[in-house]
């Protein structure tokens, strides 16, 4: 049976679509495919740019699906949701040491992470800064069996107030600091609330409790 030249035009075209949402490749070598790969890229002179976005930006894509892949111009890192949090790719430009029974400052301007390092018996406490960037996170671990206490830097008298607060609700008012308990570890990320409310809360410390 004759087919008409529409017909089989659409036919191909169809089989065609068919057959490039499986084998689909950008960049080098265009005809070599890699027979497992749903999405090729080749190059020897260009690399893969992914979404670049804030913390916050980031933040407000809700759901995210897992496996979902961002660049965080925050913290400066890629990063992957696994289905429950997002995940560094890559490790966080600086690991420090929390002093034993000291005191460490953390950044304003990028991410860190603190330990004590299997410390026994110690109180330390991580002060987190009074300036930092919007969306900045650090992270703080608490391997010993003495505590981790975060606290606020001693605010000058007429400076807009940077406030703490704990995601599970603990009250941090009376009390602007938290403590981390043996074995256990908190993510904390600074939201600056801008230009219009800078005159009397110039942003918030929240920790992932």
């Amino acid at each position: 049976m004759k087919q008409s030249l529409p017909t089989i035009a659409l036919i191909f075209l169809i089989g065609f679509a068919g057959h490039s949402q499986i084998t689909q490749k950008i960049g080098n070598n265009p005809t070599t495919l890699n027979p497992y790969a749903v999405l090729e890229v080749e190059s020897t002179t260009k690399g893969f740019l992914p979404p670049r976005m804030t913390t916050l930006q980031r933040d407000a894509i809700t759901p995210p699906p897992a496996g979902l892949t961002v660049y965080n111009t925050t913290t400066n890192t890629l990063q992957i949701y696994n289905g429950a949090a997002w995940l560094d790719c890559n490790l966080p430009k600086e690991y420090l040491e929390i002093p034993t029974n000291g005191t460490i400052t953390a950044s304003g301007t990028k991410s860190q992470t603190f330990s004590n390092v299997y410390c026994n018996n110690c109180n330390a406490t991580v002060l987190l800064p009074y300036n930092a960037a919007n969306g900045l996170e650090h992270t703080i671990y608490n391997y010993g069996d003495g505590t981790i206490t975060i606290k606020m830097p001693t605010q000058k008298t007429g400076d807009p107030n940077v406030g703490l607060s704990a995601r599970s609700g603990k009250d941090l008012i009376t009390t602007p600091q938290f403590t981390i308990q043996p074995n256990r570890f908190v993510k904390v990320e600074f939201a600056n609330f801008g230009i219009n409310s800078a005159k009397y809360l110039k942003g918030v410390w929240l920790i992932y409790d």
